[in-house]
């Protein structure tokens, strides 16, 4: 069970993170088409330069976080692992 969770934690994180990096850069991708710039404070086009900042400058909370859920999901399956021991399951021995 102890993998089962680490697995989740240490997978679906980092798969949301992708998910809504994606669709920022999609929004950023989308004003420069439309040679336009994009003001990430209303998440709209703007026709004046906006200052850049990074996905991470504008969400550090969510990045860290679920950066530290990784490394906690990590640690879960590392300590389910030890726990289980190098002994194979009776179906998978050799017979």
């Amino acid at each position: 069970m102890l993998m089962k969770i680490g697995t989740l934690l240490f997978a679906v994180p980092g798969v949301v993170l992708l998910y809504l990096y994606n669709l920022d850069m999609s929004a950023i991708q989308e004003c420069q088409q439309l040679q336009q710039f994009y003001d990430a404070s209303t998440a709209t086009c703007s026709k004046q330069p906006q200052p850049v900042q990074s996905y991470y400058q504008r969400h550090s909370a969510l990045v860290n976080y679920s950066m530290l859920a990784s490394i906690v999901g990590g640690a879960l399956i590392t300590w389910g692992m030890l726990l289980r021991g190098l002994a194979r399951a009776p179906e998978d021995r050799p017979s």
